[in-house]
């Protein structure tokens, strides 16, 4: 029987995608070495491997997943059990709704934050389409969960598309009325500005208005960057006043920017009226925004209106 070190180097050197899955199996089977482990896993979660996996490759993986949960020592910050969990995702087998179900109630907890935000979001991500009624509770919960990663914003990124995809939306808009606005106060805006983008054609405009006038008021661009999107994809004509004040009453010159180029692109009437007259009476500072939305704006009057600005740099 090959070594360990022996089984690395074939797995290492395979060129078919079959043969370095075949291996790299053996391995993991085998191996309690984090070295070897992390090399296995990152060889099957390799897009060429991926690829060839199918249910017949399960039993290793799961029988991992397994060991790591029961002695949860060995993998601390639930690093391992994430990348086995993409694997088992990928193959999609209703049978494995109990790895995810374990993966979406585990955390770690430091001293600072806990560290398995990842491992939850891709078990929720393998749940959903196995069980949904049970994947959007999990998903109600961690929306606003004080454990929400600060990096990703996850494993609330991956339950808003789990809610979305079920059509369940209560939740998002509880969300953004308790917890919203902290979460995009603490580092975690791309998450408000998902939720605040993910309400639906049909949430009432009325509402809408009283949740862009709550998320103005803080002025945080990811957030606000949510209302933008979601106003101008609805084409709601009646939050265009609203639309209007957010980016020119932001401090943020990236997300006024980024207003302006997106009221340009949406190739509307009415918002590229709107641009051509905000450009009329910009700031100086703001000249070279209106240049740069302009510049892809179609609407009659544009070049006249470029013109002048030009001439104001």
């Amino acid at each position: 029987m090959p070594t360990q070190t022996e089984l690395y180097g074939q797995m290492r050197d395979a060129i078919a995608a079959e043969a370095r899955r075949d291996t790299a199996l053996r391995l993991l089977s085998q191996t309690h070495s984090r070295q070897y482990l992390d090399e296995c896993l990152r060889a099957l979660n390799s897009d060429a491997v991926r690829a060839t996996l199918d249910e017949s490759h399960r039993e290793i993986p799961r029988e991992k997943y397994l060991r790591f949960h029961e002695d949860g020592k060995r993998d601390k910050a639930g690093m391992l059990r994430e990348s086995i969990t993409r694997l088992l995702v990928h193959i999609e087998h209703p049978a494995d709704a109990d790895i995810y179900q374990l993966g979406v109630e585990t955390y770690y907890l430091q001293p600072v934050d806990d560290v398995a935000q990842n491992l939850r979001a891709v078990a929720l991500a393998g749940l959903a389409p196995i069980d949904p009624p049970l994947a959007c509770l999990y998903a109600a919960r961690f929306l606003g969960e004080p454990y929400t990663s600060v990096f990703n914003c996850e494993p609330a990124l991956t339950a808003v598309d789990v809610l979305v995809a079920s059509n369940q939306r209560l939740p998002i808009y509880q969300f953004l009325l308790r917890d919203g606005l902290t979460m995009a106060q603490t580092r975690r805006g791309e998450l408000t500005g998902k939720a605040l983008e993910s309400l639906g054609d049909d949430f009432p405009l009325r509402l809408y208005a009283a949740l862009i006038d709550q998320y103005a008021e803080i002025d945080q661009p990811t957030a606000s960057m949510g209302i933008i999107n979601a106003v101008i994809a609805r084409r709601a004509t009646t939050l265009y006043d609203r639309l209007e004040r957010l980016i020119l009453a932001t401090g943020d010159a990236d997300l006024r920017r980024y207003g302006l180029v997106m009221m340009a692109a949406a190739r509307d009437d009415e918002l590229g009226e709107r641009l051509l007259r905000m450009a009329g009476v910009a700031r100086r500072e703001d000249v070279p925004l209106y240049i740069e939305a302009l510049d892809i704006c179609r609407q009659p009057g544009r070049d006249d209106m470029l013109a002048t600005l030009k001439k104001r740099l």
